[in-house]
């Protein structure tokens, strides 16, 4: 009988063969690799595989499912719920080098991308072409968009764009035993029976690995406003939703936080922060309309109590 050590050998012998410099072991392995934004349970795996192309994922995930080898597949490595951490006895799969915007289709708005792309560069992709991809946050620079799809992130323009889910028109994805899936449709209208990619986004990669997307974009921003108000309840913050709305603003971010949660936050700033910690309830909110729409909304606020006090950004960076 072949003991571990050997199965692992000849394993790691086998696996080098396949993909050579696209195999790290041991200390050749990155620390950035062993553990999520958190550090938590830091850990080595057997070996990190940086697969370059679809088909080096295929080959990968074949080669792991036939040796029954536990897979991990990592993006930016930017998540805070240990997906992406691995185990010892885990090959870690970074989709890094599987990057690219691939195209962009200016008549129905959407572009084609792949799976370790940041989204910083999708962003700037959709920009240069006349659009904006919605979903935001602040790793924007690190996450990956194949991570973004695998945990259905969601970002502070959900109010207005929905999450990630609702931006994905069509995926490429790698099942455990190596099959490809073609699932990149790139139509919006579009009923022909089961979407199977719905099975994927926010997986977390259990059901497979997501290698290209295509992804719907929005028009780009009109005047934005972004402001931080102080209010005395959580039903102060809901009026104040339906008062905005009212006033023909576009909200593109609504986010409500309890005192200690902001006295936490400001805790982490130097120097003062914008609003006193006195307020039971925070909300920070960008909304896109006319200034005098804005200011028309928050007056009538302050002066019905729904608001206790607010400040406008000074610019929009």
């Amino acid at each position: 009988m072949i003991s571990s050590h050997t199965a692992d050998h000849l394993f790691l012998k086998t696996l080098k063969d396949m993909l050579g410099d696209s195999v790290l072991l041991g200390e050749e392995i990155p620390a950035s690799c062993f553990s999520d934004w958190t550090g938590h349970a830091a850990c080595r795996p057997l070996a990190l595989v940086r697969p370059a192309t679809t088909e080096e994922v295929a080959s990968l995930l074949r080669l792991c499912n036939e040796h029954r080898r536990p897979v991990v597949p990592q993006g930016g490595m930017t998540g805070l719920a240990g997906a992406a951490v691995p185990s010892a006895d885990s090959i870690a799969i970074s989709l890094g080098r599987l990057t690219g915007v691939e195209s962009v289709d200016g008549d129905a708005a959407t572009l084609t991308v792949r799976a370790g792309t940041t989204l910083q560069t999708v962003q700037d992709a959709a920009e240069e072409a006349g659009f904006r991809y919605p979903v935001d946050f602040g790793a924007r620079g690190t996450c990956q968009i194949g991570g973004n799809i695998a945990t259905n992130a969601g970002g502070h323009g959900v109010i207005r764009h929905g999450m990630t889910r609702d931006q994905v028109l069509g995926l490429e994805v790698v099942l455990a035993d190596g099959r490809i899936l073609d699932l990149m449709n790139g139509m919006i209208k579009n009923n022909t029976g089961y979407d199977l990619k719905h099975c994927f986004i926010g997986a977390e990669g259990t059901l497979g690995i997501i290698t290209r997307a295509v992804l719907r974009l929005a028009p780009p921003k009109g005047e934005t406003h972004t402001f931080l108000c102080g209010l005395p309840n959580y039903p102060a913050a809901v009026a104040l939703l339906h008062r905005l709305r009212g006033a023909g603003l576009a909200l593109e971010a609504f986010e409500v936080m309890w005192q200690d949660f902001y006295t936490m936050s400001c805790g982490w700033r130097d120097g003062q922060s914008p609003l006193h910690t006195s307020h039971p309830i925070y909300l920070l909110c960008e909304a896109e309309g006319a200034a005098s729409h804005l200011e028309a909304a928050l007056e009538s606020a302050l002066a019905s109590g729904e608001v206790e006090d607010a400040v406008l950004a000074g610019s929009s960076t």
